[in-house]
């Protein structure tokens, strides 16, 4: 419990350095105590804390009373401090069956009204109370993160569960080591530092075809992803009426070649990845399939691409060298089948050997034969245009430099993700926030 306290309390001190004002709702069971260990070393940090019990202190676990004792005397301010204001759910765990009833209801009813109206965010022990650890059904308390313990619960990535859990933290415990077979959730990346001689040609060559009349920005963002996704050099492939006005939108850094009919002079800078569809349009459709069926680099292929394989039904194309990544809207239109984002996911796989980046709330990643990772960050704040465009540059990058398509597309999304997210720690908002502050954090999350 201990452990399991401290490397919580480390999460929360490394996402709110100003210390704030902190309060737990807890239950009986060692939900409660790892809340109550987090509370005691956020206080020792300067924090603001105290407690809400359900039940009388006689009814707790003995580990839980021990560590209710530990945190000491409670201060009685509870009026406005400056800082962040978290609410610290440790009411029930992982035993949760049925709906919830009082006197627990009610404490997470209050949780939930606090969160929505005085602007304080909903931290969750292990899992939010009220949420089947199995299936993601009932549900109850509504958090922003969840601290899951160990390993990670199916239920916490379900459909049904995500407004309920937010953003995922898993918190590895050696005692709990992760299961070596089964779906996982994709942690930070570790990116091995450069040797110092390293250059730009080791760091990769990225080639990108992007950019129609009125959808230019698309293919500035993917260059912007490219350039501080790390790749050495980046060349735009654009007709030839569009490349004065790129120029005026894109980073110095990149290079803009004119792209005619035969897509394959796109290989004569000798690329090392390609990224292909960022308001790419809908009038290129025979190049693009000629040149797809040639091409062995590894590719991402996001929105008009995807929207033209779909049009005219060339999913033959997406071949192992793919890396697909469809939103919700564009994979209803490349795989038409029902069912759950995972089950959706495990059909694509089955039916093409690309690798999947599946974006949405929670995005999953896999191909053929693999698990599915579910990424782990992320923000409602993403949800605007352009998102999409900066990832697939970050992806291409990511190729570039040497990654599989597999690594590449779960780093990826875990570093877009934990930019958004340090951009809103930042000073942003889930309505303010915008690509361009995404990229201007990618180098923070990359180090972590």
């Amino acid at each position: 419990m201990e452990k399991v306290g401290r490397r919580m309390a480390q999460v929360i001190l490394r996402d709110h350095p100003i210390s704030g004002r902190a309060e737990a709702y807890l239950g009986k069971g060692h939900n409660a105590g790892d809340a109550l260990v987090v509370l005691r070393l956020l206080k020792q940090e300067g924090w603001q804390v105290s407690v809400n019990l359900a039940f009388p202190e006689t009814e707790m676990a003995v580990l839980t009373r021990k560590k209710l004792r530990e945190l000491g005397e409670l201060g009685s301010d509870h009026g406005f401090r400056r800082g962040p204001h978290l609410l610290l759910d440790g009411m029930l765990g992982i035993g949760t069956e049925g709906s919830l009833r009082e006197p627990l209801l009610g404490m997470a009813e209050e949780m939930n009204e606090r969160r929505l109206n005085s602007g304080a965010r909903v931290v969750a022990m292990d899992i939010p109370t009220g949420l089947d650890a199995d299936t993601g059904g009932e549900g109850a308390v509504v958090a922003d993160l969840t601290l899951t313990v160990g390993i990670p619960k199916l239920g916490l990535v379900a459909d049904s569960a995500t407004d309920f859990v937010g953003r995922l933290e898993l918190i590895e415990v050696e005692e709990l080591p992760l299961p070596e077979e089964g779906d996982r959730l994709i942690s930070r990346p570790f990116l091995r530092p450069r040797p110092f001689s390293f250059h730009k040609g080791q760091a990769g060559r990225v080639g990108i075809i992007a950019g129609s009349p009125g959808l230019l920005g698309a293919a500035a963002l993917a260059c912007q992803g490219a350039l501080r996704g790390g790749a050495g050099l980046i060349t735009l492939w654009a007709k030839k009426e569009l490349r004065s006005d790129l120029r005026a939108m894109v980073s110095p850094e990149v290079m803009i070649r004119e792209l005619g009919d035969d897509w394959n002079e796109v290989c004569q800078l000798s690329p090392d990845a390609l990224v292909i569809g960022p308001g790419l349009g809908t009038d290129c459709s025979d190049s693009l399939f000629r040149f797809l069926e040639k091409n062995q680099l590894p590719t991402v292929l996001d929105a008009d691409a995807l929207n033209l394989i779909a049009t005219h039904e060339r999913q033959d194309l997406l071949g192992a060298n793919i890396l697909a990544t469809p939103h919700p809207g564009e994979m209803a239109r490349l795989h038409i089948v029902d069912g759950t984002r995972a089950e959706i996911t495990r059909s694509f796989s089955e039916a093409y050997p690309a690798t999947l980046l599946y974006k949405g709330a929670r995005t999953i990643v896999t191909r053929r034969g693999e698990p599915l990772f579910y990424n782990t960050t992320g923000t409602p704040a993403m949800a605007t245009g352009g998102q999409g465009d900066l990832l697939s540059g970050v992806l291409g990058a990511l190729l570039a430099g040497g990654q599989d398509l597999l690594s590449a597309a779960c780093q990826g999304a875990w570093l877009a993700g934990r930019a958004a997210e340090l951009a809103l720690l930042d000073g942003e908002s889930e309505r303010s926030l915008t690509p361009g502050d995404v990229v201007r954090h990618l180098g923070r999350a990359m180090k972590g």
